[in-house]
């Protein structure tokens, strides 16, 4: 099983430019197929923005129950877990919607952005 030590790329989980320099390790890891675990021992902060880009964005690929079948995730701090669960639940309600709908849902969230 392949472990991925979130601290050999990034000291904190703070933005989608943090969550990149782990792109290439997780994608390696989910496209072998296998079981994989993401460690965040040493890592103290982090943002729904950075588990979005980093990893929940992986229920897309794999579905829900191969997501939570292959991947596991330990060593987040209290705040961590609950920033992690966070995004995860929003994935996992966002690719649950149908095509139409996750449009209409970036869409919102666009317009959103565009008036702060």
């Amino acid at each position: 099983m392949t472990t991925i030590k979130v601290a050999d790329f990034i000291d904190s989980g703070f933005s989608a430019e943090d969550a990149e320099k782990l792109t290439p390790s997780i994608n390696a890891a989910c496209s072998s197929g296998s079981e994989f675990i993401v460690d965040f021992a040493d890592v103290q902060y982090f943002t729904t923005l950075f588990f979005s880009t980093a990893i929940t964005r992986l229920v897309g690929e794999l579905g829900e129950e191969e997501y939570q079948r292959r991947l596991r995730v330990i060593n987040l701090s209290e705040s961590g877990a609950e920033t992690y669960n966070h995004a995860l639940e929003y994935a996992i309600q966002y690719f649950k919607k149908t095509a139409a709908e996750r449009e209409t849902t970036a869409a919102d969230v666009n317009a959103i952005m565009e008036d702060m």
